[in-house]
């Protein structure tokens, strides 16, 4: 056999449509198998909508050969009929004018090599990022897309009249730089897309950043970090921190033990005419100190102020793109 021979007879194979069948029966049948098996092993597959399927392959599946190696199979076996179809098409391409009745037939044999393509570019090089937290407000960075940002403008979660919550109403706005470039509102099944970006609400909650307190003199008031309160006297008063959770430690400072509103303490700054600013902490718990008691301030803590945050799965598929 020489050596032309062997390469037509080579050829024929990729070309065949038996070929195919073996090939698509065969990912069909291991498919089904290894699908009994998943439900069962939740630590080896429950990661996979977690990450790309090419970082899974390479960690998680990596260390559970023994359960993952079906999904190698099905995984070679689909890049196999890929490779059947393609050359199919190609085989047909340069008869064009004397088959072009099967025009379509062959336009879904290249639509499946495009989307299987695309699969493959997304699976290696996309982005999957779970429980992103977002304030209401707030502007964060997209690490899946350099220059772009995203901006949670308003929150507002559904709730049944049984009290169950039954969706969650995120006013998105996608900006490059400075610029909008669209702005959504994204609801379960209904996510922001742009250029492969993909972003969907996951969760949602609650963040104490400061109190109301009942403030003599002046009836009721909100310390958070950042407020500043002019005081009798010519003084002010600067919130210079908050920790819903203040843990005492044993050089004299004080740490962030959690968001539970435990123990709320307020690093406070006390600025008054011709004496040295003062700074210190505030335990909500405790009486307030001195120096904030000599310049004639009185406070007593009613309740924790809230702000709603958003948790966001943010994905990016560049073959989606």
């Amino acid at each position: 056999m020489n050596d032309r021979s062997l390469l037509r007879k080579s050829w024929a194979l990729l070309c065949s449509l038996k070929l195919a069948i073996v090939l698509a029966s065969a990912a069909t049948l291991l498919s089904v198998g290894g699908s009994l098996v998943m439900p069962f092993n939740p630590r080896v597959f429950g990661a996979m909508d977690s990450m790309p399927l090419g970082q899974w392959f390479s960690s998680t599946a990596a260390g559970a050969p023994g359960l993952s190696w079906w999904l190698y199979a099905v995984s070679a076996l689909i890049l196999l009929l890929g490779l059947n179809t393609l050359c199919c098409f190609l085989d047909w391409l340069p008869c064009l004018r004397m088959r072009w009745r099967k025009t379509g037939e062959y336009l879904i044999h290249l639509g499946f090599v495009l989307v299987l393509t695309a699969f493959i570019w997304g699976s290696l090089d996309g982005i999957r990022s779970e429980g992103n937290r977002i304030f209401v407000g707030e502007t964060t960075p997209l690490e899946a897309m350099p220059g772009y940002s995203l901006r949670l403008e308003a929150f507002e979660p559904v709730i049944a009249p049984s009290g169950r919550p039954m969706d969650m109403l995120n006013t998105l706005a996608l900006l490059a730089g400075n610029e909008v470039v669209m702005r959504r509102i994204v609801k379960t099944n209904s996510p922001l897309t742009y250029k492969g970006l993909a972003v969907l609400p996951a969760s949602y909650g609650n963040m104490v950043e400061g109190f109301r307190f009942f403030m003599a003199g002046a009836g009721e008031t909100v310390l958070r970090k950042g407020t500043r309160l002019d005081l009798p006297g010519g003084a002010t008063l600067r919130v210079l921190n908050f920790l819903p959770q203040a843990l005492r430690q044993a050089d004299g400072g004080v740490a962030n033990g959690g968001e539970a509103p435990r123990n709320p303490a307020m690093e406070l700054e006390l600025l008054r005419p011709h004496r040295e600013p003062w700074r210190g902490w505030y335990f909500l718990r405790e009486g307030l100190p001195f120096p904030l008691v000599e310049t004639g301030v009185r406070l007593w803590p009613t309740n924790p102020v809230f702000r709603p945050y958003s948790l966001l799965t943010i994905n990016r598929d560049p073959g989606a793109a």
